[in-house]
């Protein structure tokens, strides 16, 4: 299913001139440099093609189709590696050490070294080198073309052990050995991009797809039979996983094997079926527009059409954008843009399903009937793992994720500095999982899984991450709009399953003076004498919340009557102490007595209590600035 709707994909994207994706037998690859052939052979220049930002990247070029390397001699066309260009590598000396001193077949020539690193050639450079030339020679031997007969008698006269010894190598030694991939220069463009060298690349290209070996089976995504692909190529851009990409299919050992099918033959997919589905995730992932990290999971998302409108809405809903910049921002979430249009449009969606209103093409600006998906991956070592898989219409993923916003809207808390956020990302509420001084990268791996198919599939949040910022407020003794708005919506959702007793009305966005829960309102209570002692002693330094939440909230018996004893204390020295008096008097008036505990749940509600108190004895302070 995730394949099949990949590979659709890419036939629509196909159709569209205006978008970047490569065809059958061409993949995008990272390129460093342009390697210039005199008329002689001879490398004449080096042009660096990385960026000039403080840490060079290399450029993103269309080249011929690069497909997976396992461990055998396979080059490139026109663009690869200096162990395939030059036939030399650099290695740690370390690994230098372990491969090759004291074995007497180990071959080599050092051409370099220090106490770091050796630069060197052996007997697989050579094969790399010869495989390359061999290639080159296969597909252009006999091609009346200046810059491809200077390639190949670059390739005919090259000695790897010259390598050190040109000085436009010299300039960029290090970078080149690094890995980066090389190009040819083909007057003022590249070679592979030459029609004629694309016209005998696709018919060899076209040849290897019907060789001798190839293995012909119903593709499991097509149901055609035709040429199985033998590997899959990398998909790249997955956080964590290594940088020269991971597999989304792939078997490398006899246990995974069934039927005497080896390598990928056990999940049969025809070479073009694994073409497109790889070319068009690859793609996904090097769009800003297309892709989000949640926690550790790299999600990707896209719309069954070639209208960009209902992806762009999509990312602002996962990961709203906010009218004020946060004052606790991180620079390892993604920029929230200071939208004010988007954040109109979410709320006129939002009021559209608060009010049990179909979402319509006019509130969107898309079809809401178009397929829509989203795909989490995170990474496993050389492999890519699922961690969630959505398919729906538009409209159901819009009315299903304005749910989630609905069930997390709180009244919003006001620090003398900023409001609260409008609307809470992902990203934004895993974050408060972890300490404030802890890396952002510490969240649970398995969080964002959890929270990303509980709002996808309009079920209970996970309590592993209830749990996480129960703990959290206890510790810091802080509670925030985020915090506060996933505990209401876990509790909603909770309610709605019919998982606690805790009735849905009882939950609310804003303060509840006529609710009867005893959690609930012995919150208020705490907030109320929280309040009193601070009006009291503005100097002090530590207060109720810092000595007594966390067992407040827990054990109310123990803790309750100590904190009423002493309020009388300050309430005798306050100018409102007879308002104050009143106030607890009335939240009292329905509690028969201070529960010895009190579970998670309803350490929920106590923390809800408290929030909405805190707010509405504040709320005058607001309104007046």
């Amino acid at each position: 299913m995730i394949i099949q709707s990949l590979c659709e994909y890419y036939d629509i994207l196909d159709k569209d001139e205006n978008i970047p994706i490569s065809r059958p037998g061409y993949s995008s690859a990272n390129v460093s440099f342009n390697l210039v052939i005199s008329e002689r052979g001879e490398i004449s220049h080096i042009v660096d093609l990385r960026t000039d930002d403080k840490k060079p990247r290399p450029r993103t070029i269309e080249v011929a189709q690069q497909k997976s390397r396992a461990n055998g001699i396979n080059p490139y066309f026109l663009c690869d590696n200096a162990k395939y260009v030059f036939g030399v590598e650099k290695l740690k000396r370390a690994d230098f050490e372990k491969k090759y001193l004291n074995k007497s077949d180990g071959e080599y020539v050092v051409l370099e070294e220090d106490d770091k690193e050796v630069t060197l050639i052996n007997s697989r450079t050579k094969e790399y080198f010869e495989g390359f030339r061999t290639l080159h020679h296969n597909i252009l031997d006999g091609m009346d073309s200046v810059g491809v007969k200077r390639l190949l008698l670059f390739l005919d006269t090259w000695n790897p052990e010259e390598f050190l010894q040109n000085p436009k190598i010299a300039q960029y030694k290090d970078e080149i050995l690094a890995g980066g991939n090389i190009v040819f220069d083909d007057n003022d463009s590249f070679l592979h991009q030459n029609s004629g060298v694309k016209a005998l690349w696709e018919k060899y290209h076209s040849s290897q797809a019907s060789g001798d070996d190839t293995v012909f089976s119903p593709c499991l995504v097509t149901g055609e039979t035709e040429p199985i692909a033998r590997t899959h190529q990398k998909i790249k851009g997955i956080f964590g996983a290594q940088s020269a990409g991971a597999s989304l299919v792939s078997f490398n050992d006899k246990v995974f094997e069934s039927y005497n099918k080896e390598w990928s033959f056990n999940a049969p997919v025809s070479e073009i079926s694994m073409f497109k589905y790889t070319t068009v995730l690859n793609y996904l992932l090097s769009q800003k527009a297309n892709r989000l990290r949640i926690g550790d999971t790299t999600t990707v998302f896209w719309a069954e059409t070639d209208d960009k409108t209902g992806e762009n809405l999509a990312l602002s809903f996962i990961n709203p954008p906010s009218r004020k910049k946060d004052t606790d921002d991180d620079a390892n979430e993604p920029e929230r843009v200071r939208d004010t249009a988007t954040l109109q449009l979410i709320e006129d969606v939002l009021t559209r399903v608060r009010n049990g209103q179909t979402v319509r093409k006019e509130d969107i600006g898309t079809d809401p009937d178009v397929n829509f998906y989203i795909l989490g991956l995170s990474p496993n070592n050389a492999r890519i793992a699922i961690r969630y898989w959505y398919k729906d219409t538009f409209g159901n993923f819009v009315d299903t994720v304005a749910q989630h916003h609905l069930d997390m809207d709180i009244v919003p808390e006001y620090s003398g500095k900023s409001f609260g956020p409008e609307f809470i990302s992902v990203y934004w509420l895993l974050r408060e999982t972890v300490p404030k001084s802890s890396d952002k990268n510490d969240v649970s791996p398995i969080l964002g899984g959890l929270i990303m198919r509980a709002i996808l599939n309009k079920t209970p949040y996970p309590i592993q991450m209830y749990s996480a910022i129960l703990n959290r407020v206890k510790v810091e003794k802080t509670m925030n709009t985020v915090r506060a708005g996933f505990i209401k919506a876990y509790l909603l959702r909770q309610s709605r399953a019919g998982l606690t007793n805790i009735p849905e009305e009882l939950i609310t966005v804003k303060l509840n003076e006529e609710s009867e829960n005893v959690p609930y309102r012995l919150g208020r209570l705490f907030a109320v004498l929280e309040k009193v002692q601070n009006d009291t002693n503005k100097d002090m330094g530590a207060t109720i919340n810092s000595k007594y939440f966390s067992s407040a909230s827990s054990t109310p018996a123990v803790v309750f009557p100590v904190l009423l004893k002493l309020a009388q204390h300050h309430i005798s020295k306050s100018d409102w102490g007879f308002k104050t008096n009143q106030s607890i008097e009335e939240i009292l008036s329905e509690v028969n007595g201070f529960p010895e505990y009190m579970n998670l749940d309803e350490q929920g509600m106590f923390m809800l209590g408290y929030y909405h108190q805190r707010k509405a004895n504040y709320q005058k302070k607001v309104v007046e600035e």
